[in-house]
């Protein structure tokens, strides 16, 4: 068990070697230059299909022993472990973190940890019991800038905060809902996987509004009470590609959202809007950081990006002692798991709109005619796109939080109403 601090380097392993697994592989191989970290082990159910990735790692060389069995891999090497990486499928994220913190390992969860609120419970359960806490992989929280900005925030520099927004318009090519299983799905076997734009690739960006909407604690995520919501399908997929919704958080503050990757955008778009009584924060891209206030001035600077080598060298300065907590903790995700799961109870319907598409000749992405338009009117004015005249959009519904338990019956509804229609 991790008591004390562990000494360095931090024997780790990690679950997945394939996805994006991989890229974690990339980033402790350039640890262990460092001594932060030695990979000790490693699994992937595919294994034997992965030798390319395996040989790019250099496991061999390394000393690193790949197995395709995850509970063969800790069997391996019990209590030999002081950091555990979870970089599969979400649906495999519960049963990985309960078992890493069994062994007594720390843990290293990939954003989300789960869409799913009974499992998220599960888990916090399981939590509970950690010699340390879990911190999951949400970008952005555990820059020093960002954090910087938020004490600003805090201070009453620019006044009540009075709303927030965030507006993501980024393409996704008919390759990216083929890349695995799960992809673009609500449920796969018994598991709620809620897979979307804003469940995983523009996740990030939801984390933030909530975090920096709770003006009362640095360290602190906000959450929603009711939403107001409309869902949509522009590609052939199970799930949702376009998201938007109205929501009132816990704070009194209102949160606006619009999130499409059905759009002319190849090159992301992605701005989040925090607006106060004497100034508005406009951050684009998630590094340029513009401050306009009523009354003064535009004040404008650029803010480090995150990625994936400084979030899990963060976590590791935790462990180490360079650091006071993980930049999130699994409790921290709370705000998160709740709001995605109001998208669905307050979306009511998934409303189909692979008839009205237009396909891009050169990548053959689906592109959903006014989207962009409709997405900044939202942002603009708060009216969803069947409040705006949007020709193809349908009214969406509402929802309390109160409501979280229906989650399942709701989703596996709009599931059934999926039927047979064709999945990419």
């Amino acid at each position: 068990m991790i008591t004390d601090k562990p000494a360095l380097p931090l024997k780790t392993a990690i679950a997945g070697i394939g996805g994006f697994g991989s890229a974690h592989h990339g980033i402790f191989a350039e640890l262990e230059k460092r001594g932060t970290a030695r990979v000790v082990a490693t699994c992937d159910p595919a294994l034997n299909r992965l030798s390319e990735i395996c040989r790019s790692h250099r496991f061999a060389e390394r000393g690193v022993w790949a197995y395709d069995d995850f509970e063969e891999m800790l069997g391996t090497h019990p209590g030999q472990i002081d950091l555990g990486v979870v970089a599969t499928p979400i649906a495999l994220h519960e049963r990985m973190h309960a078992a890493f913190l069994r062994d007594g390992a720390a843990c290293y969860l990939e954003k989300p940890p789960t869409l799913d609120p009974r499992e998220f419970a599960r888990m916090l359960a399981v939590e509970e019991s950690a010699s340390v806490p879990s911190n999951v992989g949400f970008g952005y929280i555990h820059l020093e800038d960002r954090i910087n900005l938020k004490r600003r925030m805090m201070t009453g520099e620019f006044g009540t905060l009075k709303r927030l927004s965030f507006l993501g318009l980024a393409q996704r090519e008919p390759s990216y809902f083929r890349r695995n299983n799960w992809a673009g799905t609500l449920i796969l076997g018994e598991s709620l996987v809620l897979d979307s734009c804003l469940g995983n690739a523009m996740a990030h960006f939801v984390n933030n509004l909530l975090f920096w909407s709770d003006q009362e604690q640095l360290h602190a995520w906000a959450r929603p009470t009711a939403m107001s919501c409309e869902l949509y399908r522009a590609n052939p997929i199970e799930g949702t590609d376009t998201i938007f919704a109205r929501a009132e958080l816990e704070t009194g503050v209102e949160m606006r959202i619009a999130a499409t990757h059905a759009c002319s955008n190849r090159e992301p778009l992605f701005e989040e809007s925090i607006e106060f009584e004497h100034a508005t924060i406009l951050i684009r891209s998630a590094t340029e950081v513009t401050i306009q206030r009523s009354d003064g001035p535009i004040e404008a600077y650029s803010i480090p990006g995150a990625s994936l080598e400084t979030c899990v060298q963060d976590y590791c300065d935790f462990l180490t002692g360079k650091k006071a907590r993980p930049a999130q903790t699994l409790r921290d995700c709370l705000g998160f798991v709740e709001t995605n799961a109001l998208f669905y109870l307050a979306g009511q319907n998934i409303h189909d709109l692979t008839h009205a598409v237009l396909i891009d000749a050169s990548n053959h992405a689906v592109v959903l005619p006014e989207v962009e338009s409709a997405a900044r009117q939202l942002i603009g004015n708060g009216r969803l796109p069947s409040e705006s005249g949007v020709t193809w959009a349908r009214p969406g519904g509402t929802s309390p939080r109160t409501a979280i338990p229906a989650l399942e019956a709701v989703v596996r509804s709009m599931k059934s109403a999926r039927g047979a229609h064709r999945v990419v």
